[in-house]
């Protein structure tokens, strides 16, 4: 009774399907009534279809994962060119891909029993903190391969550099380093070759004379190489250049004389020692050599004749030592008036 029910529903659905077709004043009708509730109705299934289809079709992305070092052995460090990530080429549905929690995706690799030399490590995708339903299609490297090597330790001394020259006229004349020497730390292979610990260059060019201290930092060692310090403390102590020099013939002159006079002989030599940029300087023709006759009486006397020098520049010699000064008998002026 029932089958017989739905086939005659099924016959009068047809027909009248059939006349809606055929009476296109009737199709009209059908398709304008709430025609924009039908465009929203259309457009939501449609949109709901493109989510369920299209969400759930598998796509892929790269995905960067951090690589992690465990438990490296006090006594070993990696040598070999540092890998920070590595890429993961993942395949599943859009809406699962987006799941993925980024910062928890991490690979990490266990170092605690390795010995020195190369260690390789596979990527165990099994590992990873994926989502249910992606798959990991590509690891790229898939292996990764770790050089270790002891680490070794060693004091070296720390060298000053120094930058130009003095100006001219000054000299270095002592410097002290504070601290004399650090440790150097690394893989033995390079420890071996470090003789010591240099410091930035200090430039000196525009010093002047005296104690002066500057901090310097040392400079870097190599990638896996480090110093126990990273500054120093530097002291440079900066003094005049000190010279000889000899005047072969100075003119002699007498001072206070209230007689007339003579001197034999009338020339001597003189010798200072000072700084460069004053003895370099130094004019003794202006009557710097000379002997004082104050009070002195007529007669002949022997006496020391004495040289004016600026402070700083010390008198060495004078030769001869001694002189003769004469004082005659008569008044200077009458001598000159007659």
């Amino acid at each position: 009774m029932r089958k017989w029910f739905d086939q005659a529903q099924l016959r009068s659905l047809w027909a009248a399907i059939r006349a809606t077709i055929l009476d296109p004043e009737r199709l009209r009708r059908l398709v304008s009534y709430n025609l924009a509730l039908k465009v929203l109705s259309l457009a939501i299934a449609v949109s709901i279809w493109s989510f369920v289809n299209f969400g759930e079709r598998d796509t892929e992305e790269t995905v960067h994962a951090p690589l992690e070092l465990r438990n490296i052995p006090a006594h070993l460090m990696v040598t070999s060119p540092r890998i920070d990530f590595v890429d993961l080429r993942v395949s599943g549905p859009r809406a699962l891909l987006g799941r993925i929690d980024r910062d928890r995706l991490a690979i990490s690799f266990e170092l605690s029993g390795v010995r020195p030399g190369p260690a390789v490590f596979r990527v165990d995708a099994d590992s990873l903190n994926l989502p249910r339903g992606v798959k990991v299609v590509r690891i790229t490297p898939a292996q990764v391969t770790l050089e270790l090597e002891r680490v070794a330790h060693k004091s070296v001394p720390v060298h000053l550099r120094i930058d130009g020259k003095p100006p001219n006229g000054l000299q270095v004349t002592d410097t002290k380093v504070a601290p004399e020497t650090v440790q150097v730390s690394g893989p033995a292979s390079d420890v071996t070759d470090v003789q010591s610990a240099n410091t930035e260059p200090l430039d000196i060019r525009q010093v002047a004379p005296g104690t002066f201290e500057r901090e310097l930092t040392l400079d870097p060692p190599s990638e896996y190489l480090a110093f126990s310090a990273n500054k120093v403390a530097v002291q440079l102590r900066v003094d005049d250049v000190v010279v000889t020099r000899e005047f072969k013939s100075v003119g002699l002159t007498v001072r206070n004389a209230s007689l007339p006079h003579a001197l034999r002989p009338g020339h001597v030599r003189v010798v200072v020692r000072g700084p460069k940029r004053l003895v370099d300087s130094l004019d003794l023709s202006n009557g710097a050599a000379y002997v004082d006759a104050e009070g002195q009486a007529p007669g002949r006397r022997v006496v020391k004749p004495a040289v004016d020098v600026p402070a700083g520049v010390e008198l060495v010699s004078v030769a001869p030592s001694t002189v003769q000064l004469t004082m005659q008998k008569g008044n200077p002026a009458d001598r000159e008036s007659r």
